[in-house]
């Protein structure tokens, strides 16, 4: 009668394990789920401020190209000989790298 006991408690407490194993990968999955959700909304949210940043950039490209085009109109000699600089500064690099 006691070993019959024993199996029956045996029986118990492998049910009660298999039940908390069960709750554990379904908790596991919800908790995995809600992970997802939130990556997916960080992302979003990271692609929003992204491209903010990169509209804001371009629009302060476009203010530094007016500001330069209006001080070579300004002084059109001076803007000549920066560029021949530029230009015999790079033509000098291109014949030292070869």
């Amino acid at each position: 009668m006691r070993a019959l006991d024993q199996g029956n408690r045996l029986k118990e407490v492998a049910e009660e394990a298999q039940d908390a194993a069960a709750e554990t990968a379904t908790t596991a999955k919800s908790i995995a789920a809600d992970v997802g959700d939130k990556a997916q909304q960080l992302a979003h949210e990271a692609g929003r401020q992204v491209t903010a940043a990169a509209e804001t950039a371009y629009g302060a490209g476009g203010d530094v190209l007016s500001i330069v085009e209006d001080a070579a109109r300004q002084n059109i000699l001076g803007a000549l000989l920066i560029a021949g600089a530029v230009g015999y500064g790079l033509a000098c690099l291109v014949k030292y790298s070869r």
